[in-house]
C-alpha cells in the first residue's frame, strides 16, 4: 500500500477503459492525441485529477449522469505530476466518460513516448517512435491514472505515415487510410492491466514469427536488415513459452507475444504485456558475429521478461513498495528457465556470481535498504531498481524454494497467481499461498529477510570429538564497516535455513530461529565441513582457522562443487574487506585456485583481485601484487590457449575470455603480444577473429596500444552495425594507459559518436581503470549539466554514473565528492551517492590497516 504521505491520486474516480488515439510525427518529433476514458465517479466531487507530465491538454469534456460538463479550469502541478480538471460544479457518483484532446513531444530522453535514431544499411539516418512507461511515464504519453493498482483495459489506435509499421500489446483488428500518405491501425482491446505495461512502437520494422504450442503467435521485430539476428531469440522464446505455460499451470493469456529490438533503450528490456521491448544487445544474436556471452545474455533477458508476463503483468504489485517481488521473481524464474533450456550453462553457479554476490556486496553497506521499501514519489521508485530489488530478492526466493522444495513452491505460486489474475497483490499474499501449500511459517521466515536491511555472517565452530561432527553456529549482522571498529553491534536476528556438507554428505535443512544453533553433520569427522551447500542461502560464513585450512585441499582437487568453490573465496574476500579476516588469508587462499576450471569461479575471483588492485594501484607493492596475480592466472591462460578446441562448449568460451583478459591485464607479455598481433591481423582480414575473442583482443590491444590503435577502434566502430560489436569496441577504449587517449574517449562519450544509452557504460569503465579514475570524475563534474539533463530523472544510468566515485581511497577525494553533490544534488541517486561515500570511507580505512600487512606478506613471499 502507498504510505499515507506518498504522492498519490485522490480516490474520487477510477478508470475502466481507455480508448486512445495517437498520431506521432517523426519529422517534427511531436505527437497529438485524443482519448475517451470510461470511468466511475466514486464520490461526489467538482474535479477530476489524473497524472500528466509535459503534455498540453487543449480540450476536456466529462459526460456523467446524463450531463455534459466542458471547459474545465485545468491546473497543472509539475511537482506532483498531475492535472486537475475543475468543472466548477458537483459531479455525483456513477458512471462517466472523460474525453480529452492533447499534444506532446517525442522526446530524446528514452522515457514516455520517445524517439529512437538509427542508421539504415545504406547509411541513412532514420527515426522510430517507441515507449518506456515503467515506472511512472505513461503520463508523458497520455493523461492517465498512472498507478499500478488503477488497472483498466486499453484500446489503442495509431495514425502514422504509411511507410511505417506499428506494434502494440495486442494484434491489430482494423487498418484504414485516414488521409493521403497516412495509415491508421486499431489494436484489439487489451485485458485488464496497469498503465506502465502499455506500449506502442511506430517505425520501419520487419519481423520473423512462429506459432508456439497452444497457438500463441510469437514474433521478433528489428529494423530492416537485421532479421537474420532474430532467429535465436525466436527459437528461445517459443521453447520458453511452453516451459512457462507448464510451470505456472496457467496458459499465456494473450493472442501474441512480440519481442522488439529498439536502437535506443535505457534499461535492458521492458516487460510490456505482449510487446516486450529490448535494447538490441539484449535481443539480437548475429550467427557470425555474436559471442557466447551475448547468446547467454539474450536468453536470460528473454526468460526474465517472459516470466513477467505472469508475474507482474497478469498479477501486478499493488504499489511500488512491492516492486522487488516483480523483479526478483523474474530474475530467479528467468535463471530457472534458462537452466532448463541450456543445462550445460551451469546457470546456478553463474547466478551466485552475477546475482547473489553482487547483492551481498551492496547489502553489506550501512547505506543499503530493506528489500521492501516505502515509496513516496517517482524519484524514489527509480532508486529501487538496484541489486537489492533484483538480486537480493532473487537470492532469497532461491533460498526459500530450496527450503520448501521445488514442487511445493511451484504449487504455492500457482495458488498465488490463480487467486489474483488481472488484479493486484501484495508480497504477503505470496507468502500466504506458500504457507498454505507447505505448512511452513513462510511469513515469519521471509519477514526477517525482506523487512530488515542486511544479512548475517554465520560463525561456525566444529566439534569432531564424537561419532559425528557437531557444529555450533552463531549469527550476527555482516557489515563492512565493522572494519572501522566503532559501530555498535547490531541486534537483528534472521531466521536462517541452514544445512552443512561434510566430505560431500549433507545434513537436513533446519531453520535457525535465534542467535545460536547446533547442527549434526553426517560424513567422515576428519573431512572438510562447509555450511551453505551450493550457496543457496543469503549469508556469509566464517570458520575457525583450522576449518578454513581443511577446505584448501578440496578446492585444489576440485572435489568441492564449483558453486561452493566460488562461495568460499567470495566469503573469505568479503570477511577480509570487513576486517574480520586478514586480507593476507584471502590472498593465500587464492593460491588454492590454480587448478580451477570453472568460468564463474575464475570470473568472481578475478573481480575480487581487481578490487584489491584498484585500492593499491598507487602503492609501492602494486608491482609485487601484479606478479602474484599473474602467477595465478598464467597457467590457466596457457592451458586454455587462444584457439577453441573441437568439442568445446559455451562455458569454455566464457572461461577463455576471462582468464586471457586477466592474464593480459596483469601484463603477461605473451598474452598482450598475441592480442596485439591478432588485432593487427583483424584490421587487414575481418574473418580472422572469432566473436568470443574479440572483446579480449580489442581490450588488450588498447591496453598496450597508442593513437593508431585508438583510431583503428573508431574505424571498426564506424563500419559495423551490430550493437554488440560497437559495445565491445567502446569498452576497449577504457583500457588505454595514456591520459590523453582516455581524455579523448571521455570527450567522445558525450558526442554523437556514442548513443546516450551507452555513454555511462564507457565513462564508468574508464573510471574503473586506475589511470582514468580522476580523469573520469573530473569529466563528469565539468559536464554535469549535460549528464543531469540526460540521466537526472533516475534509473540505472544515473546510479552507475554517480557510483564511479566509489573507487577513491583518500579523504581529500571523499570531501570533494561530498561537496560536489551538496552543490549539484541528484535526488534520484541520493542513496547511491551515500553508498559511494561509505565505500570511499571503507577504502581509506582498509588501506590504512592492510598496507603494512601486504607489504610484509609480499616481502616474505617473493
Amino acid at each position: 500500500m502507498p504510505a499515507s504521505e506518498a504522492v498519490v491520486l485522490p480516490e474520487t474516480a477510477k478508470p475502466s477503459k481507455y480508448r486512445i488515439k495517437l498520431q506521432p510525427d517523426l519529422k517534427n518529433f511531436t505527437f497529438s492525441g485524443e482519448q475517451s476514458v470510461d470511468l466511475q465517479v466514486l464520490e461526489a466531487t467538482t474535479s477530476i485529477v489524473l497524472n500528466v507530465i509535459d503534455l498540453q491538454i487543449s480540450v476536456a469534456t466529462l459526460h456523467a449522469n446524463g450531463v455534459t460538463l466542458s471547459k474545465p479550469k485545468i491546473s497543472i502541478d509539475k511537482e506532483a505530476e498531475t492535472a486537475t480538471l475543475d468543472f466548477g460544479e458537483t459531479i455525483q457518483p456513477g458512471d462517466g466518460r472523460l474525453e480529452m484532446i492533447f499534444a506532446g513531444e517525442l522526446n530524446d530522453k528514452l522515457m514516455g513516448f520517445y524517439r529512437s535514431e538509427y542508421t539504415t544499411q545504406d547509411g541513412e539516418t532514420r527515426y522510430m517512435a517507441t515507449t518506456q512507461f515503467e515506472p511512472t511515464d505513461a503520463r508523458r504519453a497520455f493523461p492517465c491514472w498512472d498507478e499500478p493498482a488503477k488497472k483498466a483495459t486499453f484500446e489503442v489506435t495509431l495514425v502514422f505515415s504509411d511507410e511505417y509499421e506499428a506494434i502494440s500489446n495486442t494484434p491489430s483488428v482494423e487498418e484504414a487510410v485516414p488521409g493521403p500518405g497516412l495509415k491508421l491501425v486499431r489494436f484489439a482491446e487489451t485485458p485488464v492491466m496497469s498503465t506502465y505495461l502499455l506500449a506502442f512502437i511506430v517505425g520501419n520494422l520487419v519481423s520473423i514469427e512462429e506459432r508456439a504450442e497452444g497457438g500463441t503467435k510469437v514474433g521478433v521485430w528489428t529494423t530492416p536488415g537485421k532479421e537474420n539476428q532474430a532467429t535465436f531469440a525466436l527459437d528461445t522464446s517459443v521453447k520458453l513459452l511452453g516451459y512457462f505455460n507448464d510451470y505456472f499451470g496457467i496458459p499465456y493469456p494473450l493472442a501474441k507475444l512480440d519481442h522488439i529490438a529498439i536502437p535506443d533503450f535505457a534499461a535492458g528490456a521492458m516487460e510490456n504485456w505482449g510487446a516486450v521491448t529490448y535494447r538490441e544487445t539484449a535481443l539480437l544474436v548475429d550467427p557470425d558475429n555474436s559471442s557466447a556471452g551475448t547468446r547467454q545474455r539474450v536468453a536470460e533477458v528473454i526468460a526474465h521478461e517472459m516470466a513477467h508476463m505472469w508475474f507482474g503483468d497478469l498479477v501486478t504489485m499493488e504499489w511500488w513498495d512491492d516492486l522487488w517481488l516483480n523483479e526478483s521473481f523474474a530474475s530467479w524464474m528467468g535463471n530457472k528457465a534458462v537452466d532448463w533450456l541450456f543445462p550445460e550453462w551451469e546457470m546456478w553457479t553463474q547466478f551466485v556470481n552475477m546475482d547473489t554476490n553482487r547483492a551481498l556486496s551492496l547489502d553489506g553497506l550501512k547505506n543499503s535498504h530493506p528489500i521492501e521499501q516505502a515509496v513516496m514519489n517517482p524519484a524514489e521508485v527509480s532508486q529501487l531498481f538496484d541489486a537489492i530489488s533484483y538480486s537480493k530478492g532473487a537470492s532469497v526466493i532461491r533460498m526459500l524454494e530450496n527450503f520448501l522444495g521445488e514442487e511445493t513452491f511451484r504449487k504455492g505460486l500457482n495458488r498465488y497467481l490463480s487467486g489474483h489474475m488481472y488484479d493486484n497483490a501484495r508480497t504477503q499474499d505470496l507468502w500466504s499461498a506458500l504457507e498454505t501449500e507447505s505448512g511452513q511459517p513462510v511469513t515469519a521466515i521471509m519477514d526477517s529477510w525482506v523487512k530488515q536491511m542486511g544479512y548475517p555472517v554465520l560463525q561456525v565452530e566444529s566439534d569432531r570429538s564424537g561419532a559425528k561432527t557437531q557444529l555450533s553456529v552463531s549469527q550476527e549482522r555482516f557489515v563492512y564497516d565493522s572494519l572501522l571498529g566503532d559501530s555498535e553491534p547490531d541486534t537483528e536476528v534472521w531466521r536462517v535455513p541452514i544445512s552443512a556438507s561434510q566430505g560431500g554428505e549433507e545434513s537436513p535443512i533446519t531453520v535457525m530461529e535465534g542467535n545460536q544453533a547446533q547442527i549434526e553433520v553426517p560424513g567422515n569427522t576428519d573431512s572438510w565441513v562447509k555450511l551453505n551447500p551450493l550457496q543457496t542461502g543469503f549469508f556469509r560464513v566464517n570458520y575457525s582457522a583450522e576449518d578454513w585450512q581443511r577446505l584448501v585441499p578440496a578446492i585444489e582437487s576440485l572435489e568441492l562443487h564449483a558453486t561452493d568453490r566460488l562461495g568460499i573465496q567470495n566469503d573469505a574476500y568479503a570477511l577480509s574487506r570487513a576486517g574480520i579476516l586478514p586480507v593476507t588469508q584471502f590472498i593465500s587462499m587464492a593460491n588454492a585456485y590454480k587448478n580451477e576450471n570453472d568460468a564463474s569461479v575464475w570470473s568472481d575471483l578475478a573481480s575480487n583481485l581487481r578490487d584489491i588492485e584498484q585500492l593499491i594501484s598507487d602503492e609501492p607493492i602494486h608491482g609485487a601484487y601484479q606478479k602474484f596475480a599473474l602467477e595465478l592466472f598464467a597457467p590457466a591462460a596457457e592451458k586454455i590457449g587462444w584457439e577453441p578446441k573441437v568439442d568445446e562448449g559455451h562455458l569454455d568460451a566464457l572461461l577463455r575470455s576471462t582468464v586471457l583478459s586477466q592474464a593480459g591485464s596483469y601484463n603477461n607479455a605473451e598474452v598482450t603480444a598475441q592480442a596485439t598481433e591478432r588485432f593487427q591481423k583483424y584490421l587487414t582480414d575481418r574473418e580472422t577473429l572469432t566473436p568470443d575473442l574479440r572483446g579480449v583482443v580489442f581490450a588488450l590491444a588498447a591496453q598496450s596500444g597508442g593513437q593508431d590503435v585508438y583510431d583503428s577502434i573508431w574505424q571498426l566502430e564506424g563500419e559495423t552495425n551490430l550493437a554488440e560489436e560497437k559495445i565491445r569496441l567502446l569498452m576497449s577504449l577504457s583500457r588505454f594507459q595514456q591520459p590523453d587517449l582516455l581524455t579523448a574517449a571521455l570527450e567522445d562519450s558525450l558526442s554523437s559518436k556514442v548513443r546516450s544509452q551507452d555513454t555511462v557504460t564507457l565513462v564508468a569503465s574508464i573510471a574503473a581503470n586506475p589511470m582514468g579514475r580522476d580523469l573520469a570524475w573530473d569529466f563528469v563534474k565539468s559536464n554535469w549539466t549535460e549528464f543531469d539533463r540526460r540521466y537526472g530523472g533516475g534509473g540505472f544510468g544515473l546510479m552507475r554514473l554517480v557510483s564511479i566515485c566509489s573507487h577513491f581511497s583518500s579523504q581529500e577525494k571523499a570531501d570533494e565528492v561530498d561537496s560536489f553533490f551538496a552543490e549539484h544534488p541528484a535526488p534520484a541517486a541520493e542513496r547511491t551517492i551515500r553508498q559511494a561515500l561509505e565505500r570511499v570511507k571503507l577504502n581509506i580505512k582498509w588501506l590504512e590497516i592492510n598496507r603494512p600487512l601486504l607489504t610484509e606478506w609480499f616481502a616474505n613471499n617473493k
